[in-house]
C-alpha cells in the first residue's frame, strides 16, 4: 500500500520523472505541454477547486500520481494518472483512482471523463474494472487515445 497525500510544489521533479518513465514505456515522446501541465499543477488543478494526489512508499518516495481537473456542468476529468513502471500492478493506480473519485463525489461531481493511450492496456483494464465506459478512439494533441466516461450519480 502507499500513503496518499496532496501534491506539493516540492514534488514537481519527482512527478516529471515518473511521467517520463511511463510515457517512454508507451513509446511516446514528451511534449512541452506535458511539462507545462506538471509544472502548473497548482493553477490547473488546486486553484480551480480540483485535486492532485501523490502516492508514496514508507520511505517517502513518490511512486504514483493523479489529478482531478474540474470542468463545467458537474463534470471533471481524471488526468495524469501515473504509476512508476517498476511499481505497476500492485494496486497503486487503483488507490489513486479511488481517492480521486472520492474527492469528486465530495465536490458533487456527477460525471467523470478520462483518456488513455491506445497501447496502455493496464490503464484500460483499470478503467473498465472501475466502471468506466469506452466512448471511442480520438486523437488528442497528436496522440491516439481511447476516451472513457463514468457517471457518479
Amino acid at each position: 500500500m502507499i500513503t496518499i497525500r496532496r501534491y506539493s510544489t516540492l514534488d514537481t521533479d519527482d512527478l516529471w520523472r515518473i511521467h517520463l518513465l511511463v510515457i517512454a514505456e508507451a513509446n511516446v515522446e514528451p511534449t512541452h505541454q506535458h511539462y507545462h501541465d506538471i509544472l502548473h499543477i497548482p493553477e490547473q488543478y488546486l486553484k480551480q477547486g480540483g485535486e492532485f494526489l501523490v502516492g508514496m512508499d514508507n520511505q517517502g518516495v513518490i511512486l504514483a500520481m493523479g489529478g482531478l481537473k474540474l470542468l463545467e456542468g458537474g463534470r471533471a476529468e481524471i488526468k495524469r494518472l501515473r504509476v512508476h513502471p517498476s511499481y505497476q500492478k500492485k494496486g497503486y493506480g487503483q488507490q489513486i483512482l479511488t481517492s480521486l473519485e472520492g474527492k469528486a463525489k465530495e465536490l458533487g461531481i456527477s460525471h467523470l471523463i478520462l483518456d488513455t493511450l491506445n497501447n496502455q492496456f493496464g490503464a484500460q483494464s483499470l478503467f473498465a474494472k472501475n466502471g468506466y465506459q469506452q466512448k471511442g478512439p480520438a486523437v488528442i494533441d497528436g496522440f491516439d487515445v481511447i476516451l472513457y466516461e463514468k457517471s457518479l450519480a
